[in-house]
């Protein structure tokens, strides 16, 4: 797939969405919002992908969007957020797969946002996220309003929005926002090799485990109990659980291809 704005990179089970507007620090314009539409898409419906990194070219993760961009077809922010930019969101956190956001530099705005829609993240030591919004008037989106607190409480999360300061990865690693910060020039090399360690492990056990700790965010204790249950008792007469337990048995490493 060839898009304008976004390369889709794929390295055996490990598929890469690359924002690719660096000269912008890759600012999301329509065109941009549309792509990722069209790559999260793709990278979900891809049965030989088993793990999905999401970045940015250049310096950068995402500036938010580009406030250069004088024609567009939204009819507001509200058609902006629910028909241009939602469906990326839900492709990301309904997707069966794991999402690793490596972050080298500056998220900021909605990229902020999408960074921590993200199942995971790696950040280099530079990078830092940003809740803008409030420097030009506005609110958070994108869902920040939701992600933030849940991640640094109320308070921090408020103070960070109104007051538009940055997140430095430090603090992210602190608030267990991002799950590694590493120098810059190891950013590309530990978010595959930690990608390709994920692509080993079981599909199954990745994939319920994602819905299962997204959806424990909105239920209860016991309707998460249940729910396990009731997963559980698939998995444990499926082909991966059976090899499990033999390559257990077997002392070697199990096969899930």
């Amino acid at each position: 797939m060839e898009l304008e704005t976004i390369e889709i990179l794929k390295n055996k089970k490990v598929s890469t969405i690359r924002l690719n507007r660096p000269d912008l620090l890759n600012a999301v314009n329509e065109q941009l919002v549309w792509d990722l539409q069209e790559a999260t898409q793709e990278v979900m419906n891809d049965k030989d992908t088993k793990v999905v990194i999401l970045t940015g070219a250049g310096r950068g993760f995402s500036a938010g969007a580009d406030l250069s961009e004088r024609k567009a077809s939204w009819s507001g922010s509200k058609d902006a957020l629910m028909r241009g930019y939602r469906p990326s969101f839900e492709n990301i956190i309904n997707m069966p797969k794991p999402v690793i956001a490596s972050i080298p530099g500056p998220a900021a705005g909605v990229g902020a946002a999408f960074a921590m829609s993200c199942d995971l993240r790696v950040m280099s030591e530079n990078a830092y996220l940003l809740s803008v919004f409030s420097n030009i008037a506005l609110v958070p989106d994108g869902g920040l309003s939701w992600f933030l607190p849940k991640f640094m409480g109320y308070a921090k999360a408020y103070e960070h929005a109104i007051e538009a300061k940055k997140i430095s990865a430090s603090d992210c690693l602190k608030y267990g926002i991002a799950n590694k910060v590493v120098p810059a020039d190891d950013l590309e090399k530990t978010s595959m090799d930690w990608a390709t360690t994920l692509a080993k492990r079981s599909s199954q056990s990745l994939n319920h485990t994602k819905r299962l700790m997204r959806e424990s965010l909105s239920v209860s204790y016991w309707d998460t109990f249940k729910n396990e249950a009731e997963i559980q008792n698939e998995l444990t007469v499926s082909e991966q659980n059976r090899e499990a337990v033999k390559a257990f048995l077997e002392k070697r490493e199990p096969n899930f291809d």
